[in-house]
Order: C-alpha cells, then structure tokens, then sequence
C-alpha cells in the first residue's frame, strides 16, 4: 500500500475527516486524531489511541500502513460500536 493509498482509505473509514487535505490532518468525533510526520526512519503517523495524547506509529513501509489502516480501523470499530442497519423507516418520534 502506498502512502497515498493509505490516506485515501482513512477518508473511506465512516467518522474520520480529513481537515487538512494536504498534509491530510484527520480528526474523529471532532478531535485531532492522526497527522503524519516526516522522521529520522521516514512516515510516521501520530495517532491518538486512548484518552491520553498521541502516540507515533510507524507508516514507511506497505506492511506498517496496512498495520496502521487495520489498528485506525478497529480503534474506530470498537469506539463507535455496531450499528444499527437502515430499514428504511421515517426517522423521528412515534406517535
């Protein structure tokens, strides 16, 4: 996977938006939660994973990116929980 292949995967995962655009700056529930960085071992990404602050997450590799899109996916997954499937009813109060 590509850099550019990651990014446009992490626009596809429902909840995270892009900010930035370039450099793509993510958030999730309307808090900064992933931007990526240029380092001494090349693409890292600054992911905040908990309720505490960032933690960086290798992205040089087409192994790490794909490990950082699985980890972003199932943070996002458990954090948002099931959801409930659209029936296609009116949505609002029940009289």
């Amino acid at each position: 996977m590509t850099h550019d292949g990651l990014v446009e995967a992490l626009r596809a995962i429902d909840g995270l938006v892009d900010v930035g655009q370039d450099p793509p700056i993510f958030h999730f529930r309307s808090k900064p939660f992933l931007h990526f960085h240029e380092g001494e071992d090349g693409v890292y990404a600054d992911v905040r994973l908990g309720s505490g602050g960032f933690e960086p997450v290798p992205a040089a590799t087409p192994d790490e990116r794909l490990a950082l899109l699985a980890t972003v996916a199932d943070h996002i997954d458990r954090i948002e929980g099931p959801r409930k499937p659209d029936r296609g009813r009116p949505r609002g109060r029940r009289r």
